[in-house]
């Protein structure tokens, strides 16, 4: 009768394995594209070795990517962990004891002093229950590998991003010199005129207050450059950036298209939720088989001596299988429900990002787009404003035109300098977050 019910268990869980595990799936065509794509060194398009040094620099010793880094190598730890789980078990003891024992035909006896014990445990995966949970850990191992690929992504852009910040308030400053320079040659004529006693004072002070709010506007867009280099020495990793008072920007290469689905298949946060998705179903499926019988082998022995060095006193082993059948267990029902709650979980934050990803790459187009068209505008009219600006000062070097006049245009042609310098940073930014938002490399 025992013998049957045994068979029958048995029957019943390899049936069990062969008809719920859940059918293995082979990425590694996918994930070899995707990484190769990951690994292109995108921001060289961007013709700028000043930035592809900051990058470099930043990739060996931003300690945030080391971090991240490092996870991978914590996955593979827990890969390992979940191999060992199909593996054989041995395990050997020995140590004192003390105390007496008590037998009712011949009464108390002192204990021997040593006991030695050895065990060999073997769980065999009838129900694949193991091999679930080891494909859970290979998923994490891939989803902590998307994870590297997206931060190293993601320090590349912010870099980028920050470096042309730089630019952008190196060519502003640059713009207020000249602007200042200019200005106080006006102050200069106007010193004159009123030592002369042609104009009044009033229209001299006015002056200087214009050269004040010049030199208040230079200050604070030093501010700015300077929180702009300490935030670019943090992104590399510590060291001084080259070219820091660099004010031209770059001319990036042309980009290059392609499909939608492509880049969405390459996408390294895509890979990496996708890959927890995995993850939570194949430990859902670990759980559901765990509440299956369970099959292992077991070889023990234990023996006890008074030395060491002497024979067995007394010793004993057993060797055989042995059936785990779960009639009612609370613990590993509550583990399944929170292993399929947190699949679901894992599903919705994968649509999520899918959802944000495409809200992402939507917006930089629109970005980019809109940038190109308005620095396209902004360049026509800083021509036209300095032609106007160089009239202006001839007229009024020739008493043609008030100061008011040459005041007004010139602060016109300076917002126009520096909003093409604006309307430029925003359009590489809104490249680099293109770039960014489809996952790199090239598009």
């Amino acid at each position: 009768m025992i013998k049957s019910v045994v068979v029958i268990a048995l029957a019943a869980a390899i049936f069990a394995s062969c008809s719920n595990t859940p059918p293995s799936t082979d990425p590694a065509a996918p994930q070899a594209f995707a990484e190769k794509r990951a690994n292109l060194p995108w921001w060289r398009q961007l013709n700028d070795p000043a930035l592809n040094q900051d990058i470099t620099t930043a990739l060996a010793a931003n300690p945030g990517l080391r971090s991240v880094a490092l996870r991978i190598q914590k996955a593979d730890a827990s890969v390992a962990q979940a191999r060992a789980s199909l593996l054989p078990r041995l395990n050997l003891g020995i140590g004192p004891r003390t105390g007496r024992r008590r037998e009712f035909d011949v009464g108390p006896y002192d204990l021997p002093t040593w006991q030695s014990s050895a065990g060999l445990s073997w769980e065999i995966d009838v129900t694949g229950k193991l091999r679930a949970a080891k494909n859970s850990a290979n998923e994490s191992r891939n989803a902590a590998v998307w994870d590297y690929h997206a931060a190293r992504l993601l320090l590349a852009s912010r870099l980028a991003s920050t470096r042309m910040n730089l630019y952008r308030f190196n060519a502003e400053i640059a713009n207020l010199n000249e602007a200042l320079a200019a200005n106080q040659g006006t102050l200069n004529s106007l010193t004159e005129r009123s030592n002369a006693g042609l104009i009044p004072d009033a229209t001299l002070d006015k002056q200087r207050a214009e050269d004040e709010r010049l030199h208040r506007t230079k200050l604070d867009l030093e501010r700015l450059r300077d929180l702009t280099l300490v935030q670019l020495r943090t992104l590399r990793g510590g060291g001084n950036p080259a070219q820091a008072d660099r004010e031209t920007f770059p001319t990036p290469s042309s980009l290059s298209a392609r499909p939608l689905d492509q880049l969405l298949a390459s996408h390294p946060e895509l890979l990496a939720a996708e890959a927890r998705v995995r993850s939570a179903f194949q430990l859902a499926t670990s759980a559901r088989l765990d509440l299956l019988p369970s099959f292992q082998i077991n070889l023990l022995a234990n023996g006890a001596q008074k030395n060491l060095s002497d024979r067995f006193r007394v010793w004993a082993a057993q060797a055989g299988p042995s059936l785990n059948i779960p009639i009612y267990d609370p613990t590993r029902i509550a583990a399944l429900k929170s292993r399929q709650a947190q699949a679901r979980i894992a599903s919705a934050n994968y649509r999520q990002t899918v959802l944000d990803v495409l809200a992402e790459i939507d917006r930089a187009r629109i970005n980019l787009a809109s940038r190109q068209a308005q620095l396209a505008t902004a360049k026509r009219e800083t021509s036209a404003l300095a032609r106007t600006r160089k009239n202006a000062r001839e007229q009024f070097s020739a008493g043609l035109t008030s100061q008011i006049e040459l005041l007004d245009t010139e602060r016109q042609w300076l917002a126009a300098k520096r909003s093409q310098a604006s309307l430029r940073q925003a359009m590489l930014s809104a490249r680099i977050n293109l770039i960014k938002a489809t996952g790199g490399g090239r598009l």
